[in-house]
């Protein structure tokens, strides 16, 4: 496990998931909403956090309402925020994110107005203590003297960079970092059709450092030290569920890979493969745990409207699932009038008329349409529905 800075941008995401991204001078309505934490560095420290790291950020923060929502995010998220440098101008960093839910693709609006971490309060950080620190490639002009102080004072402690778009004069700083993480979008407005074309042209400003260039579907670039580029395929994936944060989690897993001393080869497999899993989740919680999410649990010529099925889940108690209008619903087998899975003392009787489930403790009644008890003693409370998708095949995955 490594103590691991980085440093830069914290967001609060509204992610808007629609049937497809609407056109100019349109009007769509979302299927859902919800609000998450975002932030390439935010991301990035999360997953590290969740690969055994020690996680650091250093980014900045305003006083408004959504700061406190922010930081009780971060910290929620096992997030050292010691280092946030705080401004009363300005207010938090706020993204709308329209998320297609048949391929995962997204469309982002940013709006920020407030300032980036400035180069003095960087200075007093004890970057001595870490065993890795990770710039996003932004807010140059304090960047350069970051990583001036991090080249001066640091042995033996490597520095990534991430380089996700052109910013003026970025490339100057790209032979004070070990390794530099390029994204497609970067190489296309520079005018280059493959990640290798973009790496050997890198490498003349920075041939002491690692490259990396990653391309979505068409996988990725890599050069290490004195070495030749070579590249990966990309892991084909279906369904894709949300691309939002797949960037991100690459880069934490190239990291891990590397602070724990593998190879630039191995490290950008266990990178690819990770962004794999995540692009078949929504969002990034126990993302080391997607591998069991691509395990159907059940097929639809298993349900019927007239029989609960309960799926046993390894550490996870129960679901039930029954169909509705030929519909697969789940919900979490637990009764809210005295938190007992519903088939406690008997099976689950389901009355098909009525279309509901009664619970075999204290017989209440549940709608199988929305989970809300209609008769018994948690009148007006609701079973916990359980997100499910189910592919062409008719299996039925957990998201």
């Amino acid at each position: 496990m490594a103590k691991i800075l980085a440093v830069g941008n914290a967001v609060l995401d509204t992610i808007l998931t629609v049937e497809s991204h609407p056109k100019e001078d349109h009007e769509v309505r979302a299927l859902s909403r919800h609000h998450q934490l975002g932030g390439n560095v935010n991301n990035t420290l999360y997953v590290l956090k969740q690969l055994g790291h020690e996680t650091a950020i250093c980014t900045t923060a305003a006083t408004d309402a959504q700061a406190k929502q922010l930081l009780n995010g971060m910290q929620a998220r096992g997030l050292d925020c010691t280092h946030i440098q705080k401004f009363i101008q300005g207010s938090t960093p706020h993204s709308i994110v329209t998320l297609n839910a048949h391929n995962g693709s997204r469309t982002i609006v940013h709006f920020r107005d407030l300032p980036e971490v400035s180069f003095e309060f960087f200075a007093k950080i004890e970057i001595e203590n870490y065993e890795w620190l990770h710039f996003e490639g932004r807010n140059i002009e304090n960047l350069q003297g970051m990583l001036a102080i991090c080249k001066t004072f640091l042995d033996q402690q490597p520095i990534s960079l991430e380089i996700e778009k052109p910013r003026e004069n970025i490339e100057s700083l790209f032979h004070q970092a070990n390794l530099l993480i390029f994204s497609h979008h970067y190489a296309t407005a520079k005018g280059f059709q493959d990640g290798a074309a973009l790496l050997n042209e890198m490498s003349k400003l920075a041939p002491n450092s690692q490259l990396v260039c990653t391309w979505g579907a068409k996988g990725v670039w890599y050069k290490a030290f004195n070495a030749p580029v070579e590249h990966l395929a990309a892991i084909p994936v279906h369904p894709v569920i949300d691309t939002l944060g797949a960037g991100d989690t690459f880069n934490a897993g190239l990291i891990d890979q590397l602070v724990r001393g593998a190879k630039l080869s191995e490290a950008c497999a266990f990178a690819n493969t990770l962004a794999a899993q995540k692009i078949q989740q929504q969002g990034l919680d126990a993302i080391l745990s997607q591998k069991t999410r691509n395990q159907p649990i059940a097929n639809l010529k298993q349900l019927s409207k007239a029989k609960a099925t309960v799926i046993e889940l390894n550490n996870r108690g129960s679901l039930i699932l029954i169909l509705h209008n030929e519909e697969a619903k789940a919900y979490e087998n637990n009764c809210p009038h005295q938190n007992v899975p519903l088939n406690e003392a008997y099976k689950i009787d389901v009355n098909p008329f009525e279309n509901t489930l009664k619970c075999s403790v204290h017989d209440a009644f549940f709608r199988i349409e929305d989970g809300e008890c209609i008769e018994g003693p948690c009148w007006g409370e609701h079973l916990t529905p359980v997100k499910i998708r189910v592919d062409d095949q008719g299996n039925i995955y957990l998201l």
